[in-house]
């Protein structure tokens, strides 16, 4: 008898146990709020579900309404795990150096190559240089599985050790540099290098421009405007605007930068800059509130006293130029001779909302960034997958550079030479192709997506 009632309490509780599935409706909430708002802001929204499926998890929902094409739309668990510049707050946790990582073919050491220094920080009064490599951060070798965390980890300080390129090995060998850098929290001035060159009487103006941002209250925008002021008083005729690694960034700060560089004309007679495509849920709404001239859906030019009276200008172009940037020369392209010097563009042409569940009722922790929209320019263009196309290819060696602003650094010197000659290409700088595989920093690229106004959060 006892053996009985031991084996019908054992199946009872098996049978118990496999009654307990998944909890269908555990994710019903937060799902609900995806599905409602993608619905009514993401580009392709002919994607999203009609029913909501509680029993996904809301990263997972998520990512199935994505259009294949889409890269650029993500979700996170925790708003905090959004980039700074997504929410708001400028300040990074930083020596000053910006990175590019890197590796050679078949290995899974990394480092990392200084693509430049910003001024007045850490890395600039340590002496820390362009091309400067990295082989461990904190007494720890870099490997593609580590480098970008190590890199961004916030802490109050931390040591890199350098390492020497060899060119005829294509090898980085270890050196006994090492340096511990404060890592502060700061915000970092998008404006790195400006100068007038004097060139055959002409005067050209350079403005090395890494980020478009708006700064608080506005002061980056104002930075952007005194530096214009200046090359006006100094008789500047030509400019190069220097893009190459430009991810993206603020709108706002792409138009105030595109009224100083637009014609003259373009700017007086507030010719549009660009359009935008939305959904068709989300342009009637736009419609309806905003009527059919809002900004929402086109941005003129505006009239400014620091408009350069340019006919030309010059953009210096990397793959890392996407999203704004791309925006901004692409915009211009119907109202000026634009000039394009370097390397093929991302192919970036989205702009995106940030979606947060602390705004929703109920509230949740997750945040989302969908793309909401596509842009052209005034005469229809937006087809920019395959990127922009320099006119003159030029390539670099970050391993064995010309610091920025040298006359011989070879994009600033095609551009040069571009101006007074006319040059389709410039010899020996198309051979200096970059010697090592880069490895993708998704955070750079998620700082550069083009944010516009959000939504009513539902």
């Amino acid at each position: 008898m006892k053996k009985l009632v031991g084996n019908t309490l054992f199946l009872s509780v098996i049978f118990m146990v496999s009654c307990v599935g998944p909890n269908e409706d555990e994710y019903t909430e937060v799902n609900s709020w995806i599905r409602e708002n993608m619905e009514e802001n993401y580009l392709w929204n002919e994607r999203v579900p009609k029913n909501v499926d509680g029993s996904i998890v809301p990263n997972s929902y998520f990512g199935s309404m994505l259009d294949p094409e889409d890269f650029e739309s993500y979700i996170v668990d925790d708003v905090k795990l959004l980039p700074s510049e997504v929410t708001s707050d400028a300040t990074v946790f930083t020596t000053g150096l910006s990175p590019v990582f890197g590796r050679f073919s078949n290995s899974f050491d990394a480092f990392i190559v200084a693509e430049f220094i910003y001024p007045n920080t850490p890395a600039d009064t340590s002496g820390l240089n362009r091309g400067d490599i990295i082989i461990e951060i904190d007494g720890t070798p870099l490997t593609v599985f580590n480098v970008v965390e190590l890199f961004y980890a916030e802490k109050s300080s931390t040591t890199y050790t350098f390492g020497r390129y060899s060119a005829a090995n294509q090898t980085i060998t270890a050196t006994d540099d090492t340096r511990s850098l404060p890592q502060v929290e700061m915000e970092l001035n998008p404006i790195v290098y400006t100068d007038v060159i004097e060139q055959n009487g002409t005067k050209i103006g350079y403005l090395f421009y890494n980020e478009f941002v708006d700064g608080e209250n506005g002061k980056y925008l104002d930075s952007v405007d005194v530096v214009f002021q200046d090359m006006i008083a100094q008789g500047v005729t030509e400019m190069i605007v220097d893009l190459r690694y430009n991810n993206g960034g603020s709108f706002n700060a792409a138009k105030n930068i595109g009224n100083s560089l637009v014609s003259e004309s373009a700017a007086q007679n507030e010719e549009i800059f660009v359009r935008f495509k939305y959904n068709d849920i989300q342009e009637q709404r736009i419609i309806n509130e905003e009527g059919e001239d809002s900004e929402s859906l086109r941005i003129k030019f505006d009239s400014t006293p620091d408009n350069l009276g340019l006919q030309n200008v010059y953009f210096l172009t990397s793959s890392e130029t996407s999203n704004t940037s791309e925006l901004l020369i692409n915009g211009l392209i119907p109202h000026m001779s634009v000039n394009i010097i370097g390397g093929q563009t991302s192919g970036q042409f989205y702009g995106s909302t940030v979606i947060k569940g602390e705004d929703a009722t109920p509230q949740n922790n997750y945040a989302m960034v969908p793309v909401n929209l596509r842009y052209e320019n005034s005469e229809g263009n937006a087809d920019l997958f395959m990127g922009l196309e320099p006119d003159v290819f030029v390539s670099e060696n970050l391993l064995d550079p010309f610091q920025i602003g040298d006359l011989n650094e070879p994009f600033l010197k095609a551009a040069l030479e571009h101006i007074s000659g006319g040059a389709q290409s410039v010899q020996g700088q198309r051979d200096q192709k970059q010697q090592f595989e880069k490895i993708r920093d998704i955070r750079a690229e998620r700082k550069g997506s083009i944010l516009f106004r959000s939504p009513e959060n539902n």
